[in-house]
């Protein structure tokens, strides 16, 4: 039977229950991008803004549906076809590109927050680096994995790539604990600038601690890529953590009219820019 063969199961299962959750993850990215462009802040947001809101969910929509092209070819169109089980259809090595596009517009966002609340540019700087050569990481492995199709049948083919893949999976995860860290330290900062604990600054770092979730999930897609690289569980936390990217940044710009709201009845002792 088609079940009996363990090796099936690492690729085929894997497969199956990343597409589920992203599925699920991508009806949350949607129903905040509604919410954005249904809400009052999006005509007061700049173009690029507006830009880059739309960006995510163009990539979101495009490779949801490639994945389920995925699930549809091994499990309809080439079912009990245990030779195709065994090749990599291409959103699998287009997946570390698709992250790319996504990760770097809302990282350099987000550091752009940090350089506002910071005032620093060679801060900014770094983060700039650090999520361009991530960026630029990305696409080599996704173009090497690409071009392995012409090379590799099977998914072990791919194991060639873990250098590179893990190079840019680490500077991701540097880039991303880099992030959530300085935004957690300049909003905490923040606190002295108000006469009573407030709630603003509790909800901005509670925004900013919620990038270490994607970098929980590079971290397991670094861990899972390395030690089985025969198997697909690598996929499973690489498309969690692109849809995770895209939620954070839609939570984020969703969520200004409330701190706007809880701006409205505090009074401060010294002028303190939150920058929303």
């Amino acid at each position: 039977m088609l079940v009996s063969n363990p090796g099936i199961n690492l690729i085929l299962g894997p497969t199956i229950l990343a597409v589920i959750v992203n599925m699920f993850l991508f009806g949350i990215v949607f129903m905040q991008a509604v919410t954005y462009y249904t809400s009052s802040r999006y005509k007061k947001d700049s173009w690029a803004i507006k830009g880059l809101v739309s960006w995510v969910l163009l990539l979101d929509t495009f490779h949801s549906c490639a994945v389920i092209w995925v699930v549809w070819e091994y499990c309809i169109n080439h079912f009990g076809d245990l030779v195709f089980l065994g090749t990599t259809p291409w959103p699998f090595p287009a997946t570390p590109i698709f992250s790319a596009c996504a990760s770097v517009p809302i990282q350099i966002f987000l550091a752009w927050r940090v350089k506002l609340l910071s005032n620093s540019w060679p801060v900014f700087g770094v983060l700039l680096a650090l999520s361009v050569g991530s960026g630029i990481m990305g696409f080599i492995t996704g173009i090497g994995a690409m071009q392995a199709l012409n090379v590799f049948l099977p998914v072990q083919g791919f194991a060639i790539l873990i250098p590179v893949a893990d190079s840019w999976l680490a500077l991701s995860v540097v880039c991303d604990l880099s992030l959530t860290s300085l935004l957690f330290l300049y909003l905490r900062r923040s606190r002295t600038g108000f006469a009573s604990p407030v709630p603003v600054i509790t909800r901005l770092t509670l925004q900013s601690i919620e990038t270490a979730s994607f970098s929980a999930c590079l971290v397991l897609d670094l861990i899972t890529f390395t030690s089985l690289p025969n198997t697909n569980f690598h996929f499973f936390f690489a498309l969690l953590a692109g849809r995770l990217y895209n939620n954070t940044l839609l939570t984020t710009l969703n969520g200004r009219d409330k701190i706007r709201e809880d701006l409205d009845g505090i009074n401060t002792t010294t002028s303190v820019s939150l920058h929303l």
